[in-house]
């Protein structure tokens, strides 16, 4: 009955009125008069964005009746803009005209760019729009899973623990911003990307390797919240599916004047009792393997974005950003050893006020920002189901910011770019059944100077791309530290100066063909856990020198606006990896004794025909060895590091229908450093359809795990099985 009524409010809730106007249209080349496949189109001051098909069509349906205007752009191509008046249907008709592009065309200071400029720069990256998920039942986990060289884990079920890598790095390896803020915390563990809400995001950018802006070892990802429009728009999305998982979200924007605003609210929830097969803790002894439910495993997540924006003439915004989440999720232990009660509570917020000027000085742009960062959790076992010991215990970080970024261009044919900011990050943890914590009062001061230069090659022949990176850190503990009688004991502060270096090359060999290749040098500075350790087993070292990385990709990639072909090779080498060990039966310390070389290939096509149909996939091998001088590690595979890894996706277009299948097979691999215990290879299968009614809402159906495959992720944990889902759409 529960379930009759959610899906009956959510089909009221998909008749909110909408507008039946609509524009369709074809562009062109202005010489040759022959149709431009994959341009961009989007109607100014709204979220509508789409491309034109291999006959250079585009439309936009349920418009509120007006006037609108019409953005084309291309790589190869002159922006072009036509204004529309639409009552009912109207039908626009547009030719461009080729350009020759320069550097003062680009601006890293603006609303973010579309995925044919991002991939006009050396660096390899994967850009992932709105409109690629949009209407699908899946997260922003889920979505990062399929993108190249990218590997997620996860601990099962929707808004679990997930964490990811690039290029078989680790997850501390990579740095994870939202709107330009960086995400990962000084204690370490790398970002929960369970904590971004997809319904907030707007567009993702993936780039892999020593082209990445940043200091990830791995790569960088870039996470952008949705834009704000000038126009009236509102939508409502909801859905039922396996383990009674709910989702409902809506959006509301508009403007007024000179200002624009936008608010995003999601609500999830699911019980997560999927089915699994439980080897009794036994996993070489079949006989007494039973089929078991996950227990404890439910999640309950109310997600809030709310932007505003505010022009100044035609240079100059104020934007305000606020997002808040809160989550309320059981924690359910491993295999056989399913805790009952054990929960973990999880609130964050962000605020970020910014100012942007884009006539500071004469050719300088600016923009220059403020934000907070706010983070509590609250672990609770009393039954002391998980770990050592009954917990209940407050884990509360704060992040306090500037940042200041300037953009110009010299001669006409070098882009330089400098970001200046500083940021004080506190870590507070709280235990209400013991007098102390076992984790350190901690915080890291860090400035940053970063400077990005692009070079116009003679003859239009490519870019060149330099970028540098001075990173000042200065970290400390308060508290009494019960080690202090040991010589190893930690000094109570630790500071550390970091240079990153990177360079790429883009040159383009003929029409739509383009060689890349990049290196680099960057660094991984230790979090607080391993300078300082804890008051329990952990003797912190003070003394331990940042991870290192020398890394370095080369590759071809051929894109026509129908085919897309990429192929890349890439070699990292890691140094001074840290990995913690015995001092004494009781004690562990971590020190700078790791090694591991990750090398391999990476190939990504795309193909689209016509309007009908489009074709995609990405396949990986890589290599990731232990180098270590640790006689039982060394020529190891490292965990969780798959060597193969494909992804295919298909789907069609059928009038009112739409249909996708995907595929997905990661090879088998270890989640130990010993190799001992291995990870079975999976093959997973999706496949969904959305139907437009004609009723002004969208009808979507999707299978999950078609085979209900049993897989097991970080730490042996089960993954769901086939699952089910059935949404309204009606924004």
């Amino acid at each position: 009955m529960k379930t009759m009524r959610f899906l009956v409010f959510l089909i009221f809730c998909a008749n909110t009125p909408l507008w039946g106007a609509e524009i369709t249209g074809r562009v062109i080349d202005v010489e040759s008069r022959m149709p431009i496949a994959s341009v961009r189109v989007s109607i100014l001051n709204t979220d509508f964005v789409t491309q034109t098909d291999g006959d250079g069509h585009f439309a936009f349906a349920d418009l509120m009746p007006g006037s609108y205007t019409v953005v084309m752009t291309h790589v190869a191509y002159e922006v072009g803009r036509r204004t529309v008046q639409v009552v009912g249907a109207a039908e626009v008709f547009i030719a461009l005209s080729h350009r020759t592009l320069s550097l003062d065309e680009f601006s890293v200071i603006a609303d973010p760019i579309g995925a044919s400029d991002i991939h006009k720069n050396p660096a390899y990256a994967t850009v992932i729009t709105r409109e690629s998920f949009e209407g699908r039942e899946t997260s922003l986990p889920d979505v990062l899973a399929e993108a190249t060289g990218v590997h997620v884990k996860r601990l099962g079920g929707l808004g679990t623990f997930s964490t990811l890598s690039l290029r078989g790095s680790s997850a501390d390896q990579v740095e994870v911003y939202l709107d330009g803020i960086l995400l990962n915390t000084a204690f370490g563990g790398g970002v929960d990307l369970s904590n971004l809400p997809l319904a907030h995001v707007g567009q993702i950018e993936v780039y892999r390797g020593a082209g990445a802006g940043g200091n990830g070892l791995g790569g960088t990802v870039h996470v952008r919240t949705r834009q704000t429009q000038g126009r009236w728009f509102h939508g409502i999305r909801g859905s039922w599916g396996a383990f009674d998982t709910r989702l409902l979200s809506g959006v509301f924007a508009g403007g007024f004047g000179q200002s624009e605003f936008l608010v995003v609210a999601d609500y999830a929830h699911s019980d997560n009792d999927f089915g699994f097969l439980d080897d009794n803790g036994t996993e070489y002894n079949d006989s007494d393997d039973v089929w078991s439910r996950r227990q404890n495993n439910d999640h309950r997540s109310f997600n809030l974005l709310g932007k505003w924006r505010r022009a100044f003439g035609e240079d100059r915004i104020l934007s305000v950003h606020e997002s808040a989440y809160w989550k309320y999720q059981g924690m359910p232990g491993i295999s056989n050893n399913q805790s009952q009660n054990a929960h973990l509570d999880v609130f964050q917020m962000m605020t970020e006020v910014a100012y942007e000027d884009r006539v500071f000085l004469r050719g300088i742009n600016t923009r220059q920002s403020l934000y907070v960062t706010h983070v509590k959790e609250r672990f609770r076992d009393l039954d002391g189901e998980i770990g050592i010991g009954r917990q209940d215990n407050d884990y509360l970080t704060r992040t306090y910011g500037w940042l200041s970024r300037l953009q110009t261009i010299l001669f006409s044919r070098c882009d330089i770019a400098a970001v200046i900011g500083l940021h004080r990050e506190t870590y507070l943890p709280t235990a209400h059944l013991r007098s102390l914590s076992n984790l350190f009062d901690s915080q890291r001061w860090v400035f940053v100077a970063r400077t990005g230069l692009d070079i116009s090659l003679p003859g239009e022949i490519g870019i060149w791309s330099f970028g540098a990176e001075q990173r000042r850190i200065y970290s400390s503990f308060t508290g009494a530290n019960p080690f202090n009688f040991s010589p190893l004991a930690p000094d109570s502060a630790n500071a550390r100066s970091l240079t990153s270096l990177r360079s790429g090359v883009r040159l383009d060999l003929a029409s739509h063909l383009m060689f890349k290749a990049n290196a680099g040098r960057v660094f991984r500075v230790p979090s607080f856990y391993e300078l300082f350790g804890d008051r329990g087993g952990v003797v912190g070292n003070v003394n331990l020198r940042p991870e290192y990385g020398l890394t370095w990709d080369a590759g071809l990639r051929y894109a026509d606006g129908t085919t897309t072909l990429e192929g890349a090779f890439f070699d990292h080498r890691y140094e001074d990896l840290i990995q913690f060990v015995h001092t004494s039966q009781a004690t562990s310390r971590p020190v700078n004794i790791g090694k591991a070389r990750v090398y391999g290939f990476e190939m990504t096509a795309q193909r689209r025909f016509g309007s009908r149909a489009d074709l995609s996939g990405n396949y990986t091998y890589q290599k990731a060895t232990d180098k270590s001088n640790i006689p039982h590690l060394t020529g190891n595979i490292l965990p969780n590091r798959p060597p193969h890894a494909l992804f295919v996706r298909a789907t069609m277009r059928l009038g009112r229908c739409t249909a996708f299948y995907d595929y997905a097979f990661e090879d088998g691999n270890f989640l130990d450093q010993a190799n001992r215990r291995p990870l079975l290879s999976r093959h997973v299968h999706n496949a969904g359809v959305k139907v437009d009614t004609g009723l002004r809402f969208h009808i979507g159906l999707e299978v999950k795990n078609l085979t209900g495959a049993q897989i097991a992720d970080t730490w042996g944990y089960p993954l769901p099985g086939r699952a089910v889902f059935v949404s309204v759409n009606a924004d």
